[in-house]
């Protein structure tokens, strides 16, 4: 659903690249994925997925220079999955550039944490894959915007600035 909407909002949805699906099937090769994992567009690390399953994808996908934004699906109520995902996945932003947006689908109070706990920590959450990409879409038209009026660079030096301190992490 979210891949369809990013589609109708004119954003490219790609294969990822032979070196991005090669660090995937590493992982299944030693058991950190499921073998049974689609890892080409959108990744899919299925109902099993743990905690360390996606951070170990967030991480690949983030390492990516093709990627320009990712929108992370997790489904708080597969068996295998723990509320540390949230830290876990957020912790992996923290350290890149580029976008990301999180989707929880519901309305129990799990889902509402969920979203809660990730924006909290700077990751947009949304309650549909729809509304996900639509984010996703929002904030490449304002990269758009800020290019055209030639201030994308600063903007991106300063907010990069504001997360570097956040995180910790140095330049």
């Amino acid at each position: 659903m979210a891949v369809d909407e990013c589609g109708s909002k004119g954003l490219t949805v790609n294969r990822f690249s032979d070196k991005t699906i090669e660090k995937f099937e590493k992982l299944k090769t030693e058991g950190r994925l499921p073998k049974f994992a689609t890892n080409l567009n959108p990744v899919d690390i299925t109902g099993s997925g743990t905690s360390e399953m996606f951070e170990l994808a967030t991480e690949i996908l983030f390492q990516d220079s093709e990627i320009d934004g990712i929108i992370m699906l997790g489904l708080h109520h597969t068996p295998a999955l723990q509320e540390d995902y949230i830290d876990k996945v957020a912790a992996v932003a923290g350290r890149y550039e580029k976008p990301m947006v999180a989707c929880d689908i519901g309305e129990t109070e799990m889902a509402l944490n969920t979203r809660s706990r990730f924006d909290k920590l700077n990751i947009p959450a949304y309650s549909s894959p729809e509304d996900a990409a639509r984010a996703i879409n929002a904030l490449a038209k304002y990269g758009l915007y800020l290019q055209k009026k030639q201030c994308l660079e600063e903007y991106t030096r300063k907010f990069l600035r504001i997360k570097r301190k956040k995180y910790g992490v140095k330049a």
